[in-house]
């Protein structure tokens, strides 16, 4: 065949693994033998391992000094500026200098962000989204479906998980699934949930809660404490219960009406029944009176109790008091004290002890020192009422 130059020659856009490349072998000491030829595969199988100054597959805009090499056996490296930047090995792909524990491992040393996710998007929908997906063909109640992990060192030097955000499943039910997130931390070594939100639900350390806000305590003392530190003579640290109606015809925030209960304190326990039930002991119950605006009054019910039926035993409204289950009512009108004077004579001096020497025909004295005493205790008993409020003065 004559001679052809190479730009003369047909140009193969996909060569195969075993197409030949021209080829010459310096490791041949005879001119003769040098020429040789090697498989395309074979060329691009057997890349020198390179460095990090000098990568086996790099660019020469960069000067040759950014690129790919082998660091170690099954490893493949890149080089920025002979710099090592990061590397996939066996067990996963890794960022900066150290031993890849995780599929996904970044090293450094210094404080600056090391993962940022950005997104310059402009529109309503939400980005940039971070997505744990857990994709089971068999979800079930409790699965566990992804953890972030807060780990640091302890005294001895030990790596130790310190806090965890945990995610699960609840319910896997189509259309009425429920979820779990519980923010860990660790108590004496051990980690455990200190608040977990289950559907719509948030429970303070309260593995299963029933309620808005639950809070679960396995120990006697103080289960919420409510602190302020405001230096003002106003009232702090208060906790208020606010009870709107929303009727969908009036819309939220209607009015509210003569009668309403508007909150409740219960303190409740168990019985001693066979399987003990809970029981509310007590409470404490307010509600409204007189919703008319600018006149509005209110009630406040102390209530216990009493065989079997929780009862109200002290009620106290705008202008009504009532003890022991007894209809409240207004406050007595003033009684206005006997007075009592001697023409000639005196009285006798009020006394606890009073001597009747014949019940069937006493004495003048007899009975005037009686009737002295007892005026003495009504008025003093009436001093007690009004000092109390529970009568005018």
């Amino acid at each position: 065949m004559a001679d052809q130059k190479i730009t003369d020659l047909t140009e193969l856009t996909a060569p195969a693994a075993a197409d030949l490349l021209p080829i010459v072998d310096a490791s041949e000491a005879t001119a003769a033998n040098k020429n040789k030829s090697i498989q395309y595969g074979t060329f691009l199988r057997n890349l020198p391992s390179g460095t990090v100054g000098a990568p086996a597959l790099a660019w020469t805009a960069d000067a040759g000094v950014t690129g790919l090499y082998r660091t170690a056996t099954n490893e493949t490296a890149f080089a920025n500026n002979s710099t090592f930047i990061g590397k996939f090995t066996t067990t996963g792909f890794q960022l900066g200098t150290g031993t890849a524990a995780a599929q996904l491992h970044l090293f450094s040393t210094d404080t600056t962000d090391q993962v940022i996710v950005e997104n310059t998007n402009e529109g309503f929908d939400t980005a940039p989204d971070l997505v744990l997906y857990r994709n089971s063909v068999s979800p079930a109640a409790d699965d566990n479906l992804g953890t972030v992990i807060f780990r640091g060192q302890d005294s001895a030097s030990n790596a130790h998980d310190y806090a965890e955000i945990a995610a699960g499943i609840s319910s896997p039910t189509n259309l009425g699934e429920v979820g779990i997130l519980d923010l860990m931390t660790a108590n004496s070594g051990v980690p455990g949930s200190r608040v977990r939100l289950r559907g719509q639900y948030v429970g303070l350390h309260e593995a299963n809660p029933q309620h808005p806000l639950h809070v679960g305590a396995t120990l006697t003392g103080t289960a919420l404490n409510v602190k302020a530190v405001a230096d003002d003579p106003a009232s702090a640290a208060d906790l208020t219960l606010l009870h709107i109606r929303d009727d969908a015809t009036a819309g939220a925030g209607a009015a509210g009406q003569d009668g309403d209960v508007v909150s409740s304190v219960f303190f409740r326990g168990h019985n001693d029944a066979a399987t003990p039930t809970e029981v509310d002991y007590a409470a404490i119950e307010s509600g409204i009176v007189d919703a008319s605006d600018t006149t509005e009054d209110g009630v406040l019910r102390l209530q216990v109790q009493t065989a079997g039926t929780l009862t109200t035993q002290f009620e106290i409204s705008a202008d009504t008091i009532g003890f022991f289950g007894a209809t409240a009512a207004a406050q007595v009108a003033a009684i206005t004290d006997i007075t009592t004077t001697a023409t000639t004579g005196s009285l006798p001096a009020a006394s606890d002890t009073n001597t009747i020497a014949d019940a069937a025909a006493p004495t003048n004295a007899e009975l005037l020192q009686y009737c002295v005493t007892l005026e003495a205790k009504v008025e003093a008993l009436i001093d007690a009422m009004q000092a109390h409020g529970l009568m005018a003065t």
